[in-house]
């Protein structure tokens, strides 16, 4: 008997909340993970670049249950706003790569609830699995994650540039066909243009398409509108995300 995915989907809804950059709030089944909150201004007093946006998150309003971190840059390991989120969740693990963790050493954590994680590894959690992909990027120990939830398999790319060996590897530690991808398209500092972006969602092929790392700064952003028309001529149904607002994210 053949097992209609859409109705598993209404029964334990998935939901995606973009908090600008690489951050993103998923949650399903009361399960709440965060990944990369950069929500203060700690790159305008380091760097210079002014955020364009406000967090569109307050700190009372993350609430997670779980926290991941991709790599350690400024507006993934938000060295500001981390601590205050342990601060207010300290029974939140945080998993990240060798260099997370090493960051998380010489602050203020309790290092109990840190957690390194390795490429090609999955990680189980209560209501989903968490599958670590590499990533090519400035910091060495950068990864994106595999989520696997009800059913569902959604690829975030965090920080990378585009290869074929990315894509591949993408591929291998997938469980079938990936639903929805997530992928930067700003094309500076390290990570994929936008056309390389069409380029990997055209040959995973997943059902839907969102661009990110874009829209935070004006050194560094890209227009989405040419990303998501490629994608469409590729038959693929991808859009906007709006910062702050929580999407309900359906199978097709």
């Amino acid at each position: 008997m053949s097992i209609n995915r859409e109705l598993i989907m209404d029964y334990n809804p998935i939901y995606i909340t973009w908090l600008g950059q690489g951050g993103f709030l998923f949650e399903i089944n009361g399960s709440r993970l965060l990944i990369d909150p950069f929500i203060s201004d700690i790159v305008e007093q380091r760097q210079g670049y002014k955020r364009l946006i406000d967090s569109p998150l307050n700190l009372n309003e993350l609430d997670p249950d779980y926290i991941f971190i991709t790599h350690d840059h400024l507006d993934h390991f938000d060295p500001i706003a981390l601590p205050q989120i342990h601060k207010k969740y300290p029974k939140a693990p945080i998993y990240g790569p060798q260099s997370v963790i090493d960051k998380a050493q010489t602050m203020d954590f309790d290092q109990s609830i840190m957690n390194v994680v390795s490429k090609n590894k999955s990680y189980e959690f209560r209501d989903f699995t968490l599958v670590v992909t590499p990533a090519y990027h400035s910091d060495p120990y950068s990864v994106g994650v595999i989520l696997m939830m009800n059913n569902m398999q959604i690829y975030l790319s965090a920080d990378t540039t585009f290869s074929e060996n990315l894509v591949q590897e993408v591929k291998a530690l997938a469980k079938g066909k990936i639903d929805l991808v997530l992928v930067c398209i700003n094309g500076k500092l390290g990570n994929m243009n936008w056309q390389e972006a069409v380029s990997l969602v055209g040959k995973i092929g997943p059902q839907r398409a969102i661009p990110m790392h874009y829209g935070m700064f004006a050194e560094n952003t890209e227009n989405p509108k040419p990303f998501i028309k490629e994608c469409e001529a590729l038959n693929v149904d991808a859009f906007e995300l709006i910062p702050g607002i929580r999407k309900l994210i359906h199978l097709i």
